[in-house]
């Protein structure tokens, strides 16, 4: 028995041409939309480039006297320590009295 083609060979050359359209179609679409968003990140990674360029200007920039945290005891507070029975050098009638505080842990 002789069986005959279901397709034609005509027919499966204009199948496989369009499939091949369909592909370059379907390349084109891809490509077109991977270079629009590369525009955009491209865009975004500009925006994010200055946005830190500007953050580093106000990081290099001194900062105000005022709003820096001082640290440590007010200089312009006299401070009243109780020295009795503390351990001492010098005079015990010295003028100035300078107290430490130390920690041996």
């Amino acid at each position: 028995m002789h069986r005959t083609p279901l397709l034609s060979p005509g027919t499966t050359r204009g199948a496989t041409l369009i499939g091949v359209g369909i592909l370059i179609f379907l390349g084109y679409v891809n490509w077109d939309q991977t270079r629009r968003v590369q525009r955009n990140l491209d865009a975004r990674l500009g925006e994010i480039e200055t946005r830190l360029t500007q953050i580093s200007a106000k990081v290099d920039q001194p900062a105000a006297p005022r709003a820096q945290a001082r640290r440590g005891p007010d200089p312009n507070r006299v401070y009243q320590v109780k020295t009795e029975n503390a351990p001492y050098k010098g005079p015990k009638d010295a003028p100035v009295t300078v107290v430490e505080f130390s920690d041996f842990q």
